[in-house]
């Protein structure tokens, strides 16, 4: 005899598949957000499916016990981005940078870091050696040098020392305050402990560092006529 489809597959079964349809399309949200309200869906047709067609009591309370976690959580992240205050220069920090964060997982990320005023002159990177700090220059210009030649010169809005941590190796160049600058800074060791840790933010971080270095490319090849004018 041929196997036959049970018929709970398209009665009564439907409600159980779609619970657990839910459940595994929730593990391809790139949204916290949404991730819990697919889980949250998940258990709901779940009691529904335990209650009324299995009558399983325990099922039942596991279902109910991981609605309630997860509404617990997604109040947790509301009330933090209810919570989440930015400066003026964080804001544009956020809207450049962080636009795939949360508020409050970009104020947490904020806050793993300091903003600083440092003075002309200040070394941000050595080459060669591996950076200490990862840095956002608010305000002010570095003068960056490769093989002891001045190679360019990166105004406000960019990241000092994003190339090492996208590798593994030191400093590509070094890089010299060539003006008193505002700066927001974080150490190298927390955003290698973030990749670890905090996948969600690290990827938004990355794609960060990723359009940063495409501006920076464009920029530089803006002045390379300029440059081969003037030789």
């Amino acid at each position: 005899m041929f196997p036959t489809v049970d018929t709970s597959f398209i009665t009564e079964g439907w409600a159980g598949h779609l619970s657990y349809l839910l459940l595994v399309l929730s593990m391809l949200m790139r949204r916290m957000l949404w991730l819990r309200l697919c889980v949250i869906a998940s258990a709901l047709v779940g009691i529904a499916f335990d209650f009324f067609w299995l009558g399983n009591p325990v099922g039942v309370f596991w279902q109910a016990l991981l609605v309630a976690v997860n509404v617990a959580e997604l109040t947790i992240l509301w009330r933090n981005d209810r919570r989440a205050v930015f400066s003026d220069e964080e804001d544009g920090f956020r809207a450049r940078f962080l636009l795939g964060l949360s508020p409050g997982r970009a104020r947490r990320f904020l806050d793993l870091g300091r903003w600083e005023d440092l003075p002309e002159g200040k070394v941000l990177t050595v080459e060669g050696e591996t950076p200490e700090f990862l840095c956002y220059i608010a305000m002010g210009e570095v003068a960056v040098h490769s093989g002891g030649r001045l190679v360019r010169v990166v105004a406000a809005g960019h990241f000092i020392g994003e190339m090492s941590l996208l590798g593994e190796g030191g400093a590509v160049a070094t890089a010299i305050l060539q003006t008193p600058a505002r700066v927001w800074r974080i150490e190298r060791a927390k955003v290698v402990r973030l990749r670890q840790t905090n996948h969600a933010t690290m990827g938004v971080l990355e794609a960060a560092f990723a359009r940063d270095m495409r501006a920076k490319l464009v920029f530089q090849n803006t002045l390379r006529p300029k440059e081969d004018a003037s030789a």
